[in-house]
Order: structure tokens, then sequence, then C-alpha cells
């Protein structure tokens, strides 16, 4: 699949997520998303190309991602968690169908 393709997809499922959890500040969320996404996405792809553990390099995206989520965003850390856990665990999956 095209790599520009696979980033929008997975840019706009977090974002339908992001939104869904987090109310207020509609810009401030696309701009956070697309940062978070612009700075994971490209390192998971990277990593997994070179070791090839999609489980491990999403482990490592979900941390990163829910530390960013909570520093960004100002949130607990507990929705933090939460948030990146189902983005990621969604768009996971979707890598697997697709």
């Amino acid at each position: 699949m095209n790599p520009l393709l696979t980033f929008l997809l997975t840019f706009i499922i977090e974002l339908i997520i992001y939104f869904i959890f987090i109310k207020e500040k509609k810009l401030e969320i696309i701009f956070y998303c697309f940062l978070i996404n612009m700075f994971t996405w490209p390192l998971a792809n990277v990593i997994y190309s070179i070791y090839g553990f999609f489980w491990l390099v999403e482990t490592g995206v979900f941390i990163v991602e829910f530390l960013l989520i909570s520093l960004m965003f100002k949130i607990s850390w507990k929705r933090a968690v939460i948030i990146s856990l189902i983005t990621n665990l969604i768009t996971a999956i979707l890598s697997f169908l697709l």
C-alpha cells in the first residue's frame, strides 16, 4: 500500500479517536495529532523495516504516543494510555487487514 495513503489513514483514524476523547480545542487536536504521527509513524516504519518485530514496534509507539498525548494535551496519563491504546490497536489491526 502507498506510504502516503497509510499515513493519511492512520492520521484520520487517530484524529477521530482524539476528537471522541478530547472534546475541547479542536485545532490543537488536529495539530498535535499531526505532530505525534509525524514523529512516530516514520520512526515505526523504519524500525519495522530493519528489525521486523511488529508488536514490539507497536508497543514502543504506544508508549511514546501516550507520553506525548499526556504532555501535549495536558491530560492524565491514565486517559492518555486509553487513547493511545485504542488508536494503536485499531491502526495495528487495520494494518494486518490491509
